[in-house]
């Protein structure tokens, strides 16, 4: 319990001082005291009560006054799970000290405990020996404040205002860790600010900002650019108004700002994702529309050569008769390629496509490769395989890789007719992977469409046979079998494609 802290009262001035002192006290009006915003509660240097006034008396629930109790034995103040009311009367009674501030987060309970808040006050030592006790209840304006902060931080808000004393913008602390922007007391002048404003932004900005210094509701919200402390850019929005005036100018001009970069970025991504899905949808149409022509080509000419060698128009070993059988076997090739693209695109969106997995020897399937496609080079182009001396083996799906392989070189000899198209592979520094590669000297790739090559339905040349799938069919086949798929090209001087793949595609799975 609190021991009461005593002064002298060996003298007849003494006395008299503390019974004037307690009158003066007792004879302030109550609807002054009562007026007061803080709770008020006084007592005397044994630390018993003899006034309070109307906001304690509510604030404590109290059905009758507690005059002539001490304070100690009607509430007490817990902060870190301590009572320190005692320390706090030790405290103010001290002859050096006149007033002591209630700790921060300190909470007041009643003797009965049936009220538990936090308090603001302070204890101050009055003339005569006597003391006031003066508190606010603050639960409800931290709980707001708490509020409030999760909100913003949760959001990302900063909230600001414009000091017309300083001249300056006072801005959340928080706003100066997010941007990494350098400040010592959190403040920012006009032209400070209007220098990290990208140029574009910066007229928008300072014409809402003058509408509000002239008394102008702008009640709208300004996206600009603010130029990081990494000098790097963001958007932002920002919106404020003026609060009161002076004179016929606000007294204060508030405000809030956020990141709209996140907003920004997914308006981007979808912007991006509409004109993709735009020009898939044009590239479908037209892949739709030509289908019928592409198919239609080689099917005459099969039935046309066809037709011609069932007429007898050639004889049978004749060297006309052998060049209608080659153009009959080159479009059934054709058309196997169409009907195998259009069916595989199917698997791929169905996400039916099956792979198995299995070991095999790299440069037997390079050799079978090579012995399949060397009969369709055409005169005047060398082909060569240009494999390592000692083969390896290696896990994946063989029939999907040679579906690749084989694609890669069909190109190779679609556009080349002269030179020579290679073909083979090399080993990774870390021995981990290995590079397939299939180049060639035909006309090569303009360098701004070496990745476009590989969307859907898109082809460099509109007139060239195909339907723009192949490549992107190549390209979902390697990344399902652990690889990547590149190209390096210059136009008229050939072109490099190179898959890289896994040893062991299984581990990556």
């Amino acid at each position: 319990m609190y021991a009461a802290t005593t002064y002298p009262e060996n003298t007849e001035t003494d006395m008299t001082q503390k019974k004037a002192c307690r009158k003066d006290i007792q004879n302030i009006p109550d609807n002054l005291l009562d007026g007061l915003q803080s709770s008020v509660i006084f007592f005397d240097a044994e630390g018993v009560v003899f006034r309070t006034n109307g906001p304690a008396r509510a604030d404590l629930h109290l059905a009758e006054e507690i005059t002539g109790c001490k304070l100690t034995e009607v509430l007490s103040l817990t902060f870190h799970n301590k009572n320190i009311l005692p320390d706090l009367i030790a405290g103010v009674a001290a002859p050096a000290t006149g007033k002591v501030a209630v700790p921060k987060d300190t909470i007041l309970n009643t003797d009965d405990g049936n009220l538990i808040f936090f308090i603001t006050g302070t204890f101050s030592r009055l003339d005569g020996g006597s003391f006031m006790f003066s508190f606010r209840n603050v639960a409800d304006e931290m709980t707001n404040d708490s509020m409030v902060d999760m909100a913003l931080r949760t959001s990302g808000i900063f909230p600001w205002f414009y000091d017309f004393g300083l001249g300056a913008m006072v801005i959340d602390p928080r706003y100066y860790e997010y941007t990494g922007i350098p400040t010592e007391d959190g403040t920012m002048t006009m032209e400070e600010y209007s220098s990290r404003l990208h140029p574009e932004d910066r007229q928008e900005v300072f014409d809402a900002l003058a509408m509000q210094l002239n008394g102008e509701h702008y009640p709208y919200r300004v996206s600009f650019r603010l130029r990081r402390g990494d000098d790097t850019y963001e958007w932002f929005e920002a919106q404020s108004t003026y609060l009161g005036e002076v004179n016929g100018k606000p007294y204060r001009i508030v405000g809030i700002c956020m990141s709209a970069q996140a907003h920004k970025d997914i308006e981007e991504a979808l912007t991006d994702a509409k004109n993709k899905a735009e020009q898939s949808d044009r590239l479908k149409s037209a892949f739709l529309a030509n289908m019928s022509h592409e198919i239609r080509t080689p099917l005459n000419a099969i039935v046309g050569f066809s037709n011609l060698l069932a007429g007898g128009e050639a004889e049978p070993d004749s060297e006309e008769a052998k060049e209608y059988a080659a153009l009959i076997s080159r479009n059934c090739d054709h058309l196997l390629t169409l009907v195998s693209d259009i069916l595989d695109l199917s698997r791929i969106e169905s996400e039916s496509i099956e792979y198995n997995f299995a070991e095999y020897a790299l440069g037997q399937l390079l050799r079978d490769i090579y012995v399949r496609k060397a009969g369709s080079i055409p005169r005047g182009v060398d082909f060569n395989l240009l494999l390592p001396p000692n083969d390896i083996k290696i896990t994946t799906d063989t029939i999907r890789l040679r579906q690749v392989v084989e694609h890669l070189v069909g190109n190779s000899v679609k556009f080349t007719s002269r030179g020579h198209i290679d073909l083979g592979y090399s080993f990774s520094s870390d021995g981990e992977s290995v590079r397939i590669f299939v180049a060639d000297t035909g006309c090569g790739i303009p360098a701004d469409q070496t990745e476009r090559i590989f969307e859907r339905f898109y082809k460099v040349d509109d007139f060239a046979q195909g339907a723009g799938l192949g490549l992107s069919i190549c390209r979902t086949i390697i990344e399902h079998l652990g690889g990547t798929v590149s190209v390096s090209s210059r136009l008229k001087a050939g072109a490099r494609f190179t898959l890289k793949l896994p040893v062991n595609a299984m581990k990556n799975m």
